[in-house]
């Protein structure tokens, strides 16, 4: 069926649900064939409104904070990939109970935290992020050399 764009308020966001699923249907077509994991990223896509329908294809997402990390949880329904430059303690319990994956920023970062992942009831993989010194990426918020 096709959309009437001249009948839809404006300003809105539309979401045609065939192209859509016709989409994810790709994405989860690699995954399957590959066997890898495909998660989405929030800061590309954070729609929620449509969370109902991705979590059909993809299995998790990337989150920078405990919000978004309780999202993944709470909405996709799985543990979230999480990634801070930085993570504070009053929060980290929280991280915890919503990540199946937490990558560090810094061996500092690292060694404060990993105790508390390791003790906790619930296996969750760390990460190490490591700076290349090399980067192709002029936007410094997306920059993996940044300082």
């Amino acid at each position: 069926m096709a959309i009437d764009y001249n009948k839809i308020a404006s300003p809105c966001y539309v979401i045609d649900e065939e192209r859509f699923r016709r989409n994810l249907a790709l994405i989860k077509n690699v995954s399957d064939k590959s066997g890898a994991e495909i998660i989405l990223a929030f800061k590309g896509f954070a729609m929620w409104g449509v969370f109902d329908i991705l979590k059909e294809y993809v299995s998790g997402a990337a989150a920078s904070s405990v919000s978004e990390a309780r999202l993944c949880f709470e909405e996709i329904g799985s543990p979230a990939h999480t990634y801070s430059p930085v993570y504070y303690d009053k929060e980290f319990s929280s991280i915890l109970k919503y990540s199946s994956h937490i990558t560090f920023n810094s061996l500092n970062q690292y060694n404060k935290f990993s105790k508390k992942v390791d003790r906790y009831s619930k296996k969750i993989s760390v990460g190490l992020r490591i700076n290349p010194e090399y980067s192709e990426i002029s936007h410094g918020l997306y920059n993996p050399c940044s300082p």
